[in-house]
């Protein structure tokens, strides 16, 4: 447990896999809420989940799960395939992608899923580019710009009111009647929707196009499927791709009571902790040459175990893991078939 500075916090680096997995099984009982991610998260939506603890917790997770269809394939999976499909199809005859082609792909995909239309404002995403700024740690008076912030609440209060058929924030609204809890719930799915068409995808697209005999799987298996959902070794390649290249790269977390690990290790209520998740992600004495990309070393098992950590582990595991993946295996599959 070595001691870092960061941003004007003493926190202790989790370096041993077993402290990282009663951290994460404890979470947020005994390890609660990280004081830095709690304060980045409090500039537009300090209610949200990944914030909480105690019946809020609870009774926001539920919402999560609810919506997310957590651990299995999402009920509306079939339309995101769908959205898919017609959306790549414009770029039939692209000869090159940029940035933006995904980035505009990002913030359609967010219209579809979140809200149920096809297109939303710009400054919903413009909210975003501002939040994410390490000015939200180091200023005492840092504020989101008003009118870009009251554009944005006017867009999701809108759709809160006028949930439409086959979106997230319909499905918050059939579980909750709390308003500023959904609120602070629909961040957390608009920003992984951008970042899996920004990020993860375009990161496949590069590894497998580095990597001919893996590249030639992917293609062999979708040539047989008639369906996006059964495509094993697509997700072994979605997986491995995110164990080398993974978004969220810090796990935070503040002590709740006084606690020792291993009868030896003794903190005092308050104290921070760190995991830093990629080099767990890599990990030489668990993942055999960890930094190649192999995806046949994904098996079931690897996918529970405290070193593949790209989902997190415990209570607080990401609610939407199989939606991303879907995502990304959709995308992949109607990609190389258009």
């Amino acid at each position: 447990f070595p001691l870092t500075h960061q941003f004007n916090e003493e926190i202790y680096l989790v370096n041993n896999v077993n402290h990282i997995k009663i951290i994460l099984d404890n979470s947020p009982t005994i390890f609660g809420v990280g004081k830095l991610k709690k304060k980045f998260f409090s500039s537009f939506m300090e209610k949200n989940v990944g914030v909480s603890q105690g019946c809020p917790w609870k009774r926001r997770r539920h919402m999560n799960e609810v919506a997310l269809d957590t651990d299995k394939l999402h009920q509306d999976s079939d339309k995101y395939n769908e959205y898919l499909h017609n959306y790549i199809s414009k770029w039939r005859h692209k000869y090159k992608l940029a940035y933006t082609d995904f980035l505009q792909l990002g913030r359609y995909m967010v219209a579809k899923i979140v809200f149920g239309v096809d297109s939303v404002p710009d400054d919903v995403f413009n909210m975003f580019s501002l939040a994410n700024s390490t000015n939200v740690l180091l200023d005492p008076d840092f504020q989101i710009d008003p009118k870009i912030k009251n554009n944005y609440l006017k867009v999701l209060n809108h759709y809160i009111d006028n949930p439409q058929p086959n979106s997230l924030v319909k499905l918050c609204v059939s579980v909750s009647n709390n308003r500023e809890e959904i609120l602070h719930q629909i961040p957390h799915f608009i920003f992984p929707i951008v970042a899996i068409c920004i990020s993860v995808i375009p990161r496949l697209l590069l590894l497998l196009c580095n990597h001919k005999h893996t590249l030639q799987k992917v293609i062999d298996e979708i040539k047989v499927s008639n369906d996006p959902t059964k495509l094993s070794y697509i997700r072994q390649c979605i997986l491995e791709s995110l164990r080398l290249n993974n978004l969220v790269v810090t796990t935070f977390r503040t002590l709740l009571q006084d606690f020792t690990f291993d009868n030896k290790y003794s903190f005092k209520k308050g104290t921070q902790f760190l995991i830093l998740n990629n080099p767990v992600l890599r990990e030489k004495e668990y993942f055999d040459k960890p930094n190649q990309f192999i995806p046949e070393r994904w098996t079931p098992e690897m996918e529970k175990s405290y070193y593949a950590i790209s989902f997190n582990q415990g209570p607080q595991r990401c609610p939407g893991k199989e939606m991303v993946i879907f995502l990304a295996q959709s995308f992949l599959y109607n990609f190389f078939r258009i």
